[in-house]
């Protein structure tokens, strides 16, 4: 059990430590020039998303049978990665759009409360959309442990939401200190609308090669 449990975290902390799922991250809280707290909230909203596609998947692998998930792993990676293009495009063209209403910096500067409000939920609702693709590779590791009863299970979906907030968090928090440093007219204005592309181009990536996550 403890070994399947070890295997779990393991794999949720080399999967999060794949760029696609940080540095939306990263970028969001440069843009939105979020402090520590705010960035960890970030990586646990983005990660919250994540978790959830990929154990209720797995449950319900459970409840079907994980010998029937192995034919369906690639449309799972694809239709994930179909619905990130979709929601990064869409998040890309309406902050664009929204900037590109904006006269002069006054919108980068301090923003009205309702404003800054309105625009850090839009924010954590785009970071939630990072869950939309699942973590396909863990689910060996979840049918070993259904064969050795609700504990071993129990114990290997909490390890793998550990390894995967875990990382998720430390990378957040520590790119992110180093990049508050890193001032550019593009990142400060455009920022958001990065997020989004980088967003759409991993829904891309894993559309394209299914096989690689």
């Amino acid at each position: 059990m403890i070994l399947l449990a070890a295997s779990a975290g393991f794999v949720g902390l080399v999967h999060t430590l794949a760029p696609g799922h940080w540095l939306p991250v990263v970028l969001m809280v440069k843009a939105r020039k979020w402090g520590g707290t705010r960035a960890i909230l970030a990586a646990l909203v983005a990660g919250s998303g994540h978790l959830l596609t990929s154990l209720g998947l797995a449950l319900v692998a459970i409840k079907i049978g994980f010998e029937l998930v192995p034919g369906l792993e690639e449309k799972i990676e694809r239709f994930g990665g179909a619905g990130l293009v979709v929601f990064g495009l869409s998040y890309a063209v309406f902050t664009y759009f929204r900037h590109s209403k904006c006269h002069g910096h006054s919108h980068h500067g301090p923003n009205p409360e309702g404003e800054s409000h309105s625009g850090d939920a839009r924010a954590f609702l785009f970071l939630f959309t990072l869950g939309l693709s699942p973590c396909v590779a863990v689910f060996p590791v979840f049918a070993a442990a259904s064969g050795h009863g609700m504990l071993a299970l129990s114990s290997t979906l909490v390890a793998f939401a550990i390894g995967v907030l875990t990382t998720l968090i430390c990378a957040t928090v520590l790119v992110s200190k180093g990049f508050m440093k890193f001032d550019h007219p593009l990142i400060e204005h455009y920022g958001e609308v990065i997020a989004g592309l980088v967003i759409a181009l991993m829904g891309a990536f894993v559309f394209s090669f299914p096989a690689l996550f």
